[in-house]
């Protein structure tokens, strides 16, 4: 079964993936569903950011795929990947730090 979010896998540049994930308590009809979304990455290839998709999140029940051909680059996607990327980098040094229990 699955949630019915908007979901998109982006590589803004060759190499470097991301997806946005429609937030639950997004607006239905709103005039652009990324605005109420969440980003994930940088991720390395398509597949590890799928793999992290559907390690962490329910099932949208579909995404579109927007190659770095076709990528076309607006202040939301800006946003969206820079607020991605300074969670990856939090995340990655309370990682590195380990338990601090």
């Amino acid at each position: 079964m699955s949630t019915g979010m908007n979901c998109e896998f982006v590589e803004p540049k060759p190499g470097e993936w991301y997806y946005l994930l429609e937030d639950w308590n997004a607006p239905k009809q709103a005039w652009d569903w990324r605005d109420f979304a969440t980003a994930y990455g940088p991720f390395g290839s398509e597949e590890e950011a799928n793999e992290h998709l559907r390690e962490n999140h329910a099932n949208p029940g579909g995404a579109e795929i927007t190659s770095h051909d076709r990528y076309v680059e607006d202040e939301t996607y800006l946003k969206l990947f820079q607020e991605a990327a300074e969670r990856s980098a939090k995340e990655a040094s309370r990682r590195s730090v380990g338990r601090w229990w």
